[in-house]
């Protein structure tokens, strides 16, 4: 597929090969995709036993770069659970963090986006400890200034801002309010996967498909909804009422000028185990909200 002799990426990329929890990084010009995997459409629950970097030169083109197993880590081999993941760069080095199921979050550090990747703490990096919420489903932000921030966790979100190290925290997480909550459970609940990004001074909130804004990188933010929404749907794509903002683990990121959104996405697989990801732009009105986004069989391209 194409469009004024561009060619798009169509939805779901990389179809049928269990490529789930997506969060897309831009380095050297080259998006890096860190993912998680589920194992079989035919698993009855999650069996997600490594972490998947994929990398692509144009949105369309995706090549298997590596993986990161549960024994290159303190978890050990046997592990099943391999959970949300996100990664950042910084001073020429890369952290891919990653959870340990609904238990911890871990990081290793590589020399490149694709490793080799080594665990430098030998331990959780986050531990249930830390917060009273699931100290998992990790999102790292780095701040205009360059001042790195981990959020992470489910019903509520913690942050807390990492040393320069990337590998420890600078303080004792903080509880991040939202105004207005809601998420796909209805009004006055959340959901998991936190994410921050930020764009003309704005701080955005995310959780899977909803979001809240913020002038501080700590909050209060104010629930904006969802960016999902059954209107902008194309047919292939759409999902039950109760299915279409669940599960989404969505992110943000900017290429070129372009912002994007990339999400878990069940429409061709139609089992919550077996989860492939869907890309679509990122429209800001003036307001600073963002434009429901538009997920279809076309996918996306580079300006």
């Amino acid at each position: 597929m194409s469009t004024h002799g561009k060619p798009l990426s169509g939805n779901p990329i990389l179809r049928g090969r269990g490529v789930c929890d997506p969060h897309v990084r831009i380095f050297n010009d080259r998006a890096w995709l860190y993912a998680t995997h589920d194992k079989s459409p035919d698993s009855p629950t999650f069996v997600m036993e490594d972490w998947w970097v994929w990398s692509s030169p144009d949105l369309v083109n995706w090549t298997h770069e590596c993986a990161l197993r549960p024994e290159d880590t303190w978890i050990g081999p046997g592990f099943t659970s391999c959970w949300a993941t996100d990664a950042a760069e910084r001073n020429g080095r890369y952290y891919w963090y990653f959870s340990e199921a609904n238990r911890s979050t871990g990081v290793v550090v590589g020399e490149t986006p694709a490793g080799p990747w080594h665990d430098p703490l030998r331990r959780p990096l986050v531990s249930p400890d830390d917060a009273p919420a699931g100290a998992y489903d990790p999102g790292v932000f780095i701040d205009d200034d360059g001042t790195p921030y981990l959020v992470f966790g489910v019903w509520d979100y913690y942050i807390a801002r990492l040393n320069d190290d990337m590998i420890s925290l600078a303080e004792t997480p903080r509880r991040i309010t939202i105004h207005n909550p809601e998420g796909p459970y209805g009004k006055g609940k959340l959901d998991d996967k936190p994410y921050l990004h930020k764009r003309a001074g704005v701080y955005y909130l995310s959780w899977g498909c909803y979001y809240g804004m913020s002038d501080r990188v700590y909050g209060p933010y104010e629930c904006r909804g969802s960016v999902i929404q059954e209107a902008c749907v194309d047919e292939p794509l759409r999902y039950t009422h109760a299915a279409l903002t669940c599960d989404r683990h969505g992110s943000f990121f900017e290429w070129r000028g372009q912002w994007y959104y990339i999400c878990n996405d069940m429409s061709q697989t139609r089992t919550e185990f077996f989860r492939d990801s869907s890309i679509g732009y990122v429209f800001y009105r003036a307001n600073g909200e963002i434009e429901p986004v538009r997920l279809t069989t076309a996918g996306v391209a580079l300006p």
